[in-house]
């Protein structure tokens, strides 16, 4: 399968990604499928309006999306980094390593193209280049296409720091001191995802590549009124995975299974986690709301075979409150779609 890929390059302070549950002080170092998804619907909102919205959502809702999106993942030079397969980590003899293995949150694409060929973290592990303290793997092969910082383990990839900020109080004037995360990527370093379309012809490319110009120049992420997140999309190569068709895949998404793909998760190789997604969503007709929270499952989950070449289905997370109208008055989509690449493990 061909798949349309993208670099995230900060143009400004770094990025804010909100993690569910906790306080501003904590940031996620990527933004995942569901948000990215999202962001791009609310900027078609605001630039074009609500007509434009139904247009564009009509085909997700009917069981044909015309593409799905990754989360976004880092990069460091021409080495692109991947969630790590679930079933690479719970399929292996090697236990003493177990928490070694966990530590891991990226692997590098050859080491990505192994997992799913596979391979199993006890395979790949010991000879990996182990930047980040571990938190990432570079295959030997990739090492001389990292940043020469980074392979010399002088720069981390991505820096996470807390940043002091001071808010008013409307009638006293009184200030009151806080704290925002921010994540920062090294030079030469930043976030990629990647876009996969059912027809290469899609008149929507278009659409979506200005809705991309437009997201970076508004900002991805949270603390936008201070400067984070504004960035620019660069269009990359066309990467080539296995085709998910008729075989078991890992989600390079979080994704949301529909009802006729729920045999997936009872397949007996099966590796997955759960996360739950909820936040305040952005309508220009309506601010301040907590969206419902939905679970999803996270990037790297490993499952069986589904009927769709893009699993999945959105959601509409608009708040509810008894005895009260819809609350924005239109539906706010979450999308639990999912880039589904093959996994040729069970084949062998």
């Amino acid at each position: 399968m061909r798949i349309e890929t993208w670099n995230i390059s900060s143009e400004s302070g770094g990025f804010h990604f909100g993690r569910h549950g906790l306080g501003q002080e904590e940031t996620a170092i990527a933004m995942p499928s569901d948000s990215l998804f999202a962001a791009l619907v609310n900027r078609l909102a605001i630039g074009s309006g609500v007509q434009a919205v139904e247009t564009f959502i009509a085909p997700f809702l009917l069981g044909s999306p015309p593409f799905a999106l990754s989360s976004t993942f880092p990069f460091a030079g021409d080495v692109r980094f991947f969630p790590v397969p679930l079933v690479a980590v719970h399929d292996t003899s090697a236990e003493s390593q177990a928490k070694d293995y966990k530590r891991v949150q990226f692997v590098s694409e050859g080491l990505f193209r192994q997992l799913l060929n596979g391979q199993t973290m006890t395979d790949v592990f010991a000879a990996a280049l182990k930047p980040m303290g571990g938190r990432l793997l570079v295959s030997t092969d990739e090492i001389a296409s990292l940043p020469a910082a980074i392979r010399n383990e002088e720069s981390p990839v991505w820096s996470e720091e807390i940043r002091p900020r001071v808010t008013l109080g409307r009638v006293a004037q009184n200030s009151s001191i806080y704290f925002t995360g921010r994540v920062t990527y090294a030079k030469d370093c930043g976030l990629w995802f990647g876009v996969y379309w059912i027809r290469e012809d899609d008149p929507l490319k278009i659409q979506l590549h200005n809705l991309f110009a437009d997201l970076g120049d508004a900002g991805l992420g949270a603390e936008r009124s201070v400067g984070f997140g504004v960035c620019k999309f660069i269009q990359k190569n066309a990467l080539d995975l296995p085709d998910a068709g008729n075989q078991p895949w890992v989600s390079l998404s979080r994704y949301l299974p529909s009802e006729d793909e729920t045999g997936a998760l009872t397949w007996e190789k099966a590796a997955y986690r759960i996360v739950s997604v909820g936040g305040w969503l952005d309508s220009p007709s309506l601010r301040g709301q907590r969206r419902r929270s939905v679970n999803l499952i996270e990037e790297g989950a490993t499952l069986g075979t589904v009927p769709h070449p893009i699993p999945g289905a959105l959601v509409d997370v608009r708040p509810r409150y008894s005895g009260k109208a819809d609350l924005p008055g239109h539906p706010v989509y979450r999308s639990g779609l999912a880039l589904a690449v093959g996994w040729k493990g069970g084949l062998r």
